[in-house]
């Protein structure tokens, strides 16, 4: 593994002779992470090599006044303009401040909760910001300020802006905002758990080092370095990641009103500007000039049950007007819209699609002039097309919809499968163990001298 210090100096604050590596180390190996997967490794590799050595990790939380309003013709207006409160975070985080001789250490999920509790108990805030720049940290302590956060909704709006990336913990953190608003090249994402065990047995060997282990209790050194990882260590360690990521889940379900399992479809994957508003993990597309210019503007989130229906929010004169009825006039067939990446984000969550099949379809895209019943009808046709030529798992159904492979073409290549499986099988069977033995006694016949100088006239 490579260590990359520039990564790290944009991540860690921390002086070139840190003492506190060793203390930071035990928060990285063998801990459950929420953090994107290749800068968790740099850290761990940063913390191995004493590399951690930049100021660049801050919490820096701050009371900005915009210029004015406007109203809806973009006309300026005379009002109060309004205090927003921003939360600016960069870096991996950690569970409770970690100051040392070299700096103060990581972002603590602590200080953050201290900071937004600040800017909520501000009269003069009207709005709350939390911009993203993070990797993600430590599972300890995440969920419990994403619960306080999401607890909080309807007193202030409160916004995440990810104009870099917010992944893992940093997506948690974002979810539990009121919207979630990301650049053209922002990134979200990566739902799971990951955690490092490093086995140095082999290196202590190589060096003559021999560890011995005097402990009581059978699993007092499960995760120990010094030893490779034992299989029921292994099985404890993947359980317990594996729950931790259930409860990763539902929160970001519950956050964002998603189905869980749509969420646990992603496998941990990391999306990028439209596509995260695409798959549900973004409310919409915005920079931060944007952002501000909404608020400035007296812009709100979204309300959950927005659509009202102005029939019944008309003056109530006009409803007892008198009604006129004109001739009968043929009824024009409806003709449903053409589907949307939002409607059809929606439609699926609502569908019976398993997760798997869900994903790929919004995957797939919005196809012209098609309806999301349209869409959903494909995806249903491909699912059972498969099921009834091939049993196994929805991968292929899922690598066919995403592909966006016509019917008819899924049809042909199935029944191709089907008929290479049968031309499979009959091979494995076509030979007789007894005619097997009478060929083998052929050729052994064969490579007898006798017969070979016999076929030769000697």
């Amino acid at each position: 593994m490579t260590s990359k210090p520039g990564l790290l100096a944009r991540i860690f604050n921390r002086g070139s002779n840190a003492p506190v590596v060793a203390s930071l180390a035990a928060a990285v190996l063998n801990q459950p992470l929420m953090v994107q997967p290749l800068i968790g490794e740099a850290l761990v590799g940063g913390y191995l090599e004493g590399k951690i050595t930049s100021a660049d990790s801050v919490l820096k939380a701050e009371r900005l006044e915009t210029a004015g309003g406007a109203d809806g013709a973009g006309q300026t207006v005379s009002m109060a303009a309004p205090v927003i409160g921003v939360i600016n975070l960069s870096g991996a985080m950690v569970n409770r401040p970690m100051p040392g001789a070299s700096g103060p250490g990581p972002v603590s999920y602590a200080a953050v909760r201290a900071a937004f509790d600040d800017l909520l108990e501000d009269d003069a805030v009207s709005s709350i910001i939390l911009r993203l720049d993070t990797p993600g940290g430590m599972a300890s302590g995440c969920f419990d300020l994403v619960d306080h956060i999401f607890e909080a909704r309807g007193r202030k709006p409160v916004y995440a802006l990810v104009d870099d990336h917010a992944y893992s913990a940093g997506f948690a953190l974002a979810s539990a905002c009121d919207e979630i608003w990301i650049s053209r090249t922002g990134g979200v994402g990566s739902v799971g758990v990951v955690r490092y065990h490093y086995d140095w047995s082999g290196n202590n060997a190589q060096i003559g080092l021999k560890v011995t282990p005097l402990f009581a209790g059978a699993r007092k050194v499960d995760f120990d370095p010094n030893f490779p990882l034992a299989e029921e260590a292994l099985g404890a360690a993947m359980a317990d990641l594996e729950d931790m990521r259930t409860i990763f889940v539902d929160t970001v379900a519950r956050n964002l009103g998603m189905d869980a399992e749509m969420v646990r479809a992603t496998e941990a994957a990391c999306y990028r500007g439209q596509g995260a508003v695409d798959v549900g993990f973004a409310t919409r597309l915005g920079t931060w000039h944007d952002l501000i210019a909404h608020i400035g503007a007296g812009g709100a989130p979204a309300p959950q049950n927005a659509g009202d229906d102005p029939v019944e929010d008309a003056p109530e004169a006009v409803s007892k007007a008198p009604v006129l009825e004109a001739p009968a006039e043929p009824v024009a067939p409806v003709v449903p819209e053409p589907a949307t990446a939002a409607t059809l984000a929606a439609a699926v969550a609502g569908s019976e699609l398993p997760a798997l099949l869900g994903m790929a379809l919004i995957r797939r895209g919005v196809q012209a002039d098609e309806s999301t019943d349209k869409a959903l009808a494909y995806a249903t046709d491909v699912r059972d097309a498969c099921a009834a030529t091939l049993r196994g798992d929805e991968s292929l159904a899922a690598s066919f919809i995403e592909k966006n492979t016509d019917l008819d073409a899924v049809r042909t290549q199935l029944l191709s499968m089907k008929a290479e499986e049968g031309r499979n099988s009959q091979v494995i069977t076509a030979h007789p163990a007894s005619q097997a033995e009478t060929r083998a006694a052929e050729q052994k016949a064969q490579l007898n001298p006798t017969n070979i100088y016999k076929k030769r006239g000697n």
